[in-house]
Formats: structure tokens, C-alpha cells, sequence
């Protein structure tokens, strides 16, 4: 990306914020009056053209106005957005439910969950996941030259099958290579562990297996379909139609799916291991699904069980206030119930 100045940098920002406040695209006029009274028209609407140049802003096809594109918004979530709540009546309600002692702490998250969804109308899910679950073994059972059974045992006493199909018999080998590697380097491993070890293996795999690629893919497929006592609940779909973005049939039809979904969830708590982060914003291009912005933190309710709250958005939305919200329950959790 072409360096960018700092006034053009102040443009997306003001841009981003009307387009999140109003939904309506926004012109160097409206930039002017509102934002920027001391530059000229000219040089607004240079900078505007310059930004849609590098693909930060799009032009709306109603209106000569720009709105923000994917990376107009990912720009300003790193640069601009800092957690943060200016309701002191929402942070109000969510204190009294931390405060009250007559519930358990299941409750409470529920409760918070709850708040947060009504006052947002937006989707929050809660997951609960025993991360104690380790793999114990994974075995295979040739069915014919083409295909052949994965079945994954864990230390809960899952047993998962699976079938793989392949063309080339010789794949054949390259699984039953690839499961001996990782018996011998991941049994009792953590299941939520497997694919950050098995990133840091494919050196090790490349070397013995031909088609790794292939081999790779279809096993962590496997590997991932275990369901390590994940309990997911959601808050907040009656709200779905208040949201413009999600009123088309389609995207509508999508976004119950992902609320349904298992796998959607799996690919973002690897996406958070692999930076570390306790709250991560998760844009939906980066799991196959546009338009769409996951927030999300982690409480550890205990050495077992650790607890996920996701926020699911529209990327136009308010990135200091959902990265607030999490950030506020995570703090009043650790204060109060850690």
C-alpha cells in the first residue's frame, strides 16, 4: 500500500464514522461542512479519489458519494478504533449483573450476553469448550484404492470416523505416513492445539509425504470435525432484521447458518491462538465470508473450561463500542469471578 497522509488518514476516518453513523455514502460536501471546513473542495475530493485508488474506498452506485471497502475498514479498526463505551447506563446494567452474588457465573455471562445483544441488535454467542479434550489416537482403515477411514480417538472417549476419497492410490502411502508422524508427535495433545503443532510440523511432513498438501488438508478436516464438548448458545436472532445489512434473503440465510455453525467458530479460535489476542476482531473475507465482522474474547472460567463470546456484525458497524463491550466483560469478570 502507497504511504498515505496524515490528513488522508483523518479523511477515511471521518468517512468511515458518518458512513457507520448514518449508512449513507458520503461526499466531499458533507466532509467539508462536518469534518474538514478548512480544506477545500478540490483537494477533499483528490483525497477521496486517492483512497479509492488504493481500495480503501468504493463508490456507491446510487449516489457520488464513497463508503469504506473491506480494507478501508481494516485500516481504520488497526489505526483508529480503541475500545471503548460512552452508554453509562449500559455499563451500569452489565455491573449490577456481575455484582449479584445469587448468580452463578454461567448465568451472569448469559445475562451480560443478553444486555449486550438488545442494546446492539446484534447476534452474540456464547461458546463453552472443554479444553481438556486430547487426541489419543488416529488410525486408518483402508476401504479400497481410493479411499480409505480416518477414525480419531480422544481422551474422552470420542471416536470419530471419517472417509477420505483420493484418485491416486499412491495418496494411500502419504496418509498412513502422515498419521504415523502424528501419533508419534501428538498424542495427548490438546485438541485445541492440533493445527498451530501441525503448522509448525510441515517442514517435518514435507519431507516424507508427496502430496502433503492434500494429505494435510483432509486429515485437520478430520481432525477438526471432533466435537470437543462445544456448547454454543445464541442471543440475539430475533434482532437479525434490524440490522439493514442482513435484511437481504441471502445474506440473511447466511448469517443463520454461521450462527449454526460449528466450523466457522473452530477457524477463529485458531486464527486468535496464532496472534494471541483477547479481543480479535475477525473480518468475514478472511473465513469465506464478505461483509461480515467477527468480535471476540476469552474467559477462562476455570483450568478446564474456557468460555468464547462472539459478536457477529456487519462491517459497518461501531468497532470501539463491540470491542468495548467485550473488553468491559472480560475486565468485570476477572475482577469479580477469576
Amino acid at each position: 500500500m502507497k504511504e498515505i497522509t496524515q490528513r488522508q488518514k483523518e479523511l477515511l476516518k471521518y468517512i468511515v464514522e458518518d458512513y457507520v453513523a448514518t449508512a449513507n455514502p458520503v461526499g466531499s460536501k458533507v466532509v467539508i461542512e462536518k469534518y474538514m471546513p478548512n480544506i477545500s473542495a478540490a483537494t477533499v475530493r483528490n483525497d477521496m479519489a486517492f483512497l479509492e485508488k488504493l481500495g480503501l474506498l468504493e463508490k456507491n452506485h446510487t449516489s457520488s458519494g464513497r463508503v469504506p471497502s473491506t480494507a478501508g475498514y481494516k485500516f481504520y479498526e488497526k489505526n483508529f478504533s480503541k475500545p471503548y463505551i460512552n452508554d453509562e447506563n449500559l455499563k451500569l446494567k452489565l455491573r449490577n449483573v456481575f455484582a449479584d452474588r445469587t448468580m452463578s457465573i454461567d448465568v451472569v455471562i448469559e445475562e451480560s450476553c443478553k444486555i449486550i445483544s438488545e442494546s446492539t441488535k446484534l447476534p452474540m454467542i456464547k461458546i463453552e469448550n472443554n479444553t481438556e479434550v486430547l487426541l489419543k489416537r488416529i488410525d486408518m482403515v483402508e476401504i479400497n484404492k481410493q479411499s480409505a477411514m480416518v477414525i480419531v480417538i480422544t481422551s474422552d472417549g470420542n471416536l470419530t470416523k471419517n472417509i477420505i476419497h483420493f484418485k491416486d492410490d499412491s495418496i494411500l502411502k502419504d496418509i498412513s505416513i502422515c498419521i504415523r508422524i502424528f501419533n508419534d508427535r501428538l498424542i495427548d495433545c490438546p485438541i485445541k492445539e492440533i493445527a498451530t503443532k501441525i503448522d509448525s510440523m510441515k517442514s517435518i511432513i514435507k519431507e516424507k509425504v508427496k502430496e502433503y498438501e492434500f494429505v494435510l488438508q483432509e486429515l485437520i478436516e478430520r481432525i477438526f470435525q471432533i466435537k470437543s464438548k462445544m456448547i454454543k448458545t445464541v442471543h440475539g436472532q430475533s434482532s437479525l432484521l434490524a440490522v439493514p445489512e442482513f435484511q437481504d434473503t441471502e445474506k440473511l440465510k447466511e448469517i443463520l447458518q454461521i450462527l449454526e455453525s460449528t466450523s466457522i467458530w473452530e477457524q477463529i479460535a485458531f486464527k486468535q491462538n496464532q496472534t494471541g489476542s483477547n479481543t480479535l476482531i475477525t473480518f468475514g473475507d478472511e473465513v469465506s465470508h464478505e461483509d461480515i465482522v467477527f468480535a471476540q474474547t476469552d474467559l477462562n472460567i476455570n483450568e478446564q473450561n474456557k468460555t468464547k463470546l462472539v459478536m457477529v456484525a456487519p462491517t459497518r458497524v461501531d468497532y470501539s463500542k463491540i470491542k468495548g463491550l467485550l473488553e468491559f466483560i472480560k475486565n468485570e469478570f476477572e475482577k469479580g469471578w477469576k
